[in-house]
């Protein structure tokens, strides 16, 4: 939010629709989730 001028909404917003999100989980139980967002998506909005 704070790095590229995001409200909370705009940022919720943008994890909803532009962020690829990916469940792992490994032998022992525990779960992961990890997140990919393209740095594209941000070029055209003025800091």
């Amino acid at each position: 939010m704070h790095a590229h001028g995001l409200t909370e909404e705009e940022a919720i917003s943008l994890m909803s629709i532009a962020v690829d999100f990916g469940m792992t989980q490994v032998v022992d139980g525990n779960w992961g989730v990890h997140a990919i967002v393209k740095k594209a998506i941000f070029a055209e909005r003025a800091s």
